[in-house]
């Protein structure tokens, strides 16, 4: 189940996609907000999995500062940017503050919830109407991001190293969901979100790949290419 809080003045907007993203069981939308301060303090207590942003947001005096700002109160949450218009110093503004993704309000749901999937799973999303600058402009972060690190294990946040390392010990998702007091459907979010970053298919990369990060720290176990 991926987490949304959705972000927008507009309530009908809102309401829209509260009902109807949820139909397919596959998404929740655990709240609301209608402006910079009610998104800052939703994103902080929530902590969802994706935050879709409306760009014109009330009480906003600096777009990329609040994305940058809300990435810090909740550093396992991604931003996908919501505009009605298609613009570059959005684009701009948006990787400036580190959204993973730009769509435009009158896409479809569909596209949309692609898009959440997306951006969940670690990727980037730009609605394929948009110019082909405003995908470069998210390339090129998506590029900075890997460039910090030899491997994509640089860009895995806290939660998802830890779920990595469970992992890597040949630990059953059920049972990682008990030791780190989370639901079992949220250890799976975590783990395509893994599988996005270092780029691999299957359990045993990624163990392969958390033990490669270390030469000294042995093979995994055998039990860590159980699916």
């Amino acid at each position: 189940m991926i987490r949304i809080v959705v972000a927008d003045d507009h309530e009908m907007f809102r309401e829209m996609l509260s009902i109807a993203l949820p139909r397919g069981g596959e998404f929740q939308i655990v709240g609301e907000a209608a402006d910079a301060e009610d998104v800052r303090s939703v994103v902080s207590r929530l902590q969802p999995d994706v935050l879709l942003l409306d760009y014109k947001m009330p009480l906003v005096k600096s777009f990329n500062r609040l994305v940058g700002d809300l990435r810090e109160r909740s550093k396992e949450t991604f931003v996908i940017v919501l505009s009605g218009t298609a613009s570059l110093e959005v684009a701009r503004q948006a990787t400036d503050g580190g959204a993973s993704g730009y769509i435009l309000k009158s896409t479809q749901l569909s596209a949309v919830a692609e898009a959440v999937r997306t951006v969940a799973a670690g990727g980037i999303w730009v609605d394929p109407s948009l110019p082909r600058k405003v995908f470069d402009f998210f390339q090129r972060r998506a590029h900075s991001w890997e460039g910090r690190g030899d491997s994509g294990l640089a860009s895995l946040t806290r939660r998802e190293r830890e779920v990595l390392a469970c992992v890597a010990q040949g630990i059953s998702n059920q049972e990682i969901a008990t030791r780190l007091c989370i639901s079992e459907p949220t250890v799976k979010t975590h783990l395509t979100r893994i599988f996005a970053k270092l780029s691999v298919k299957n359990r045993l990369s990624a163990a392969l790949a958390f033990y490669n990060r270390d030469q000294s720290a042995g093979a995994p176990p055998r039990e860590a290419i159980e699916a």
